[in-house]
């Protein structure tokens, strides 16, 4: 892991230049202005929303971009990505420079290295592999809720964080009942298995990565999630696995209303500026 993290700024002239090239416009809306969402909490977990699978590309730019314009450019993020972006040559290096880890930590030590940094952001995309499947548009479940448990445990909130423009970079193809059959009882490699899981049958398609092509306009909405944290004597009564879960329903409940909201947003502003 490293000890010396960056920071935004230093980001920055990166995540311009890549929002650049593929968005021709941005829109941004949030609840709480960020310069107050950042005076107010020295740590913030981030979770975006998926949409197609090479969506978390122009996702972070916008928001590195907002928070550097107003003050953010010494927070220092870190990022959880799936460890079968380390198992590949030309995948590590990007990894660890979006992540700040030679390698994919195991949750105890991502909650131990979070704790001890104290004033890192940790940076996530819960739907994760999901995003494979399903429509781009929608928000997939969830594949792991440990982020709202990270959350729970480190006292730290939320900064939901949904966005609009790039579903076109992947195409959602449907599938037949038969053929996911078929393709659930291949001979594949037991971590594509592992990949698949049950989602394809449960979607009944299959979201296929496209070449991204520059948008007429990337849009994005925050809102601060705060979730409910029982007290040390409510802890020794309740089953904590489930209180997460409940706590990881309500995000997903927020960010789906989110997307409603910043869809309406959207089009008021088309609206507006046909007129």
């Amino acid at each position: 892991m490293k000890t010396e993290l960056r920071r935004l700024s230093e980001y920055e002239p990166v995540t311009n230049a890549v929002l650049k090239l593929v968005a021709k416009k941005t829109f941004f809306h949030t609840d709480i202005p960020l310069d107050q969402v950042m005076s107010e909490n020295p740590r913030l977990i981030v979770a975006f929303n998926h949409a197609s699978p090479l969506s978390w590309i122009p996702a972070p730019c916008l928001l590195t971009a907002q928070l550097a314009a107003r003050g953010g450019g010494s927070r220092r993020p870190i990022a959880v990505m799936d460890r079968f972006f380390y198992s590949l040559p030309g995948l590590k290096d990007v990894a660890r420079f979006i992540t700040q880890s030679d390698r994919p930590l195991r949750f105890e030590e991502l909650v131990r290295h979070f704790e001890e940094l104290g004033t890192a952001d940790l940076v996530v995309f819960p739907e994760g592999s999901n995003c494979f499947f399903g429509d781009p548009s929608g928000l997939q479940p969830f594949r792991s809720d440990r982020f709202v448990e990270i959350s729970m445990r480190t006292k730290t909130p939320i900064l939901l964080c949904v966005h609009r423009g790039s579903e076109g970079w992947g195409v959602n193809l449907p599938l037949t009942e038969n053929l996911t059959n078929k393709i659930s009882e291949l001979p594949l490699p037991s971590v594509v298995h592992k990949f698949i899981g049950n989602r394809l049958k449960e979607s009944g398609g299959l979201t296929v990565p496209l070449p991204p092509r520059p948008m007429a306009q990337f849009s994005m909405y925050t809102r601060l999630f705060q979730p409910q944290i029982p007290s040390d004597k409510e802890v020794s009564s309740i089953d904590w696995r489930d209180q997460v879960a409940n706590e990881a329903k309500r995000v997903h409940e927020e960010m789906r209303s989110m997307l409603d909201y910043l869809d309406s947003l959207i089009a008021s502003s088309s609206s507006e500026s046909r007129i």
